[in-house]
């Protein structure tokens, strides 16, 4: 009956797609006696997780709300309820949940990559690709940053730069349906920088 032990078992759950038996184990977590073995906080952001994935959006920003009772400005807290905000539509929250979480650790790449996309989502390219950028230079291994770097400079009309980093990712993703998608790109840009001529 540790809390630990449970928690452990949902994270294996969870990762293995077993969502609803992985709930199970965490809401076990919250009705076992606090034994000090797991943070409240660590428990929110997995139950947060699981209906996330779940498609329960409100659930999921309802549980990482708790875990920053617990954890007052907890950047992966805050990050996690920006993205499912965004998922949401409600961009301006959005925006400010990822703002708080980049400015209570401005070394965590993440929050900076979710201010990108929400840039992109309400059109604003410029500011988008600045974020993609920052995102490159805290985590430049992330094959992720050049793509949306890529679809970013594309929609500012900087097809250089935006073939620059759709190269760039080619040369780092393995997945096959990410190499298509990136190859049309290139391909796509390839031919408005030579006029439109194929």
């Amino acid at each position: 009956n540790k809390r630990r032990t449970h928690e452990n078992y949902g994270q294996a759950l969870s990762t293995a797609g077993l969502l609803d038996e992985a709930l199970k184990q965490f809401k076990t977590v919250l009705a076992l006696p606090d034994d000090g073995s797991v943070p409240m906080r660590d428990v929110q952001r997995e139950i947060g997780v699981v209906y996330f994935r779940l498609g329960l959006l409100d659930e999921s920003i309802v549980a990482w709300k708790k875990g920053l009772e617990y954890a007052y400005m907890d950047a992966g807290l805050l990050n996690n309820i920006s993205i499912a905000l965004m998922k949401q539509k409600r961009f301006d929250e959005a925006r400010s949940h990822a703002e708080m979480a980049s400015r209570a650790n401005p070394y965590m790449p993440e929050p900076v990559n979710t201010l990108g996309e929400i840039h992109m989502a309400t059109g604003d390219y410029t500011k988008a690709a600045q974020y993609f950028m920052t995102f490159l230079q805290l985590r430049p291994e992330d094959s992720r940053g050049y793509w949306n770097a890529a679809l970013a400079f594309e929609r500012t009309g900087e097809y250089e730069k935006a073939l620059r980093f759709a190269n760039q990712f080619l040369a780092m993703e393995a997945d096959p349906r990410y190499r298509q998608a990136a190859t049309q790109l290139v391909n796509n840009l390839n031919i408005r920088m030579s006029g439109g001529k194929k």
